[in-house]
């Protein structure tokens, strides 16, 4: 209705223009006016039977277009909501990642240090382990290397006395021999007392 409106306007402004035009006689001639007219009543009619025609096929168009829009929009912001849960869900696994992370660094060096104290500890027991055969061992060595030395000795003076004897010697020689010998055996602590 009020492009019906408007275009009256307008028809009756160029009748105007071409009424004026006819007094002053510049150039409009009343057929042009005319054929205007029908020109603009024609494109009027065209319009009017267009929109008769074409009005429900467009409204529907357009409602279903903007229907259409809508869903998607509706789609798209269920689309939005999911993938923020998803992000959020992502960032709580990846935060749940780093604290798991720690947690088998943690569980590692908490490992390595009882391994640690383990080789230690199985370290310091081989090393007592070795002491104490070594302790053995030279315990053995000496008490051998004093037996050794007590039949050296003990050899060297059967070796002097016979010695001696064949040369005639006196008791009193022999004891005086013997008790030195004592005393020097004494001295060395191989005898013991």
């Amino acid at each position: 209705m009020k492009v019906l409106a408007s275009l009256f306007l307008i028809l009756s402004f160029l009748v105007q223009v071409v009424y004026g035009a006819e007094e002053g006689h510049h150039g409009i001639t009343p057929t042009q006016v005319q054929n205007l007219i029908w020109w603009t009543v024609n494109f009027i009619a065209l319009l009017i039977i267009l929109f008769k025609l074409l009005r429900k096929p467009l409204v529907n168009f357009l409602q279903n277009r903007k229907e259409t829009i809508q869903r998607e929009y509706e789609e798209l912001l269920r689309k939005k909501r999911e993938a923020e849960a998803q992000y959020l869900e992502l960032q709580a696994k990846l935060k749940n990642m780093e604290d798991e992370a720690k947690q088998i660094l943690q569980n590692y060096i908490e490992q390595g240090q009882k391994e640690k104290e383990r080789i230690i500890k199985e370290a310091e027991e081989q090393a007592k382990r070795i002491m104490e055969q070594a302790d053995l061992y030279i315990k053995h060595e000496l008490e051998k290397a004093k037996e050794d030395l007590r039949k050296e000795l003990a050899q060297e003076v059967i070796k002097l006395t016979e010695e001696r004897l064949l040369k005639g010697l006196t008791i009193e020689d022999h004891k005086r021999i013997f008790q030195d010998v004592v005393e020097s055996l004494r001295s060395l602590s191989i005898v013991k007392h």
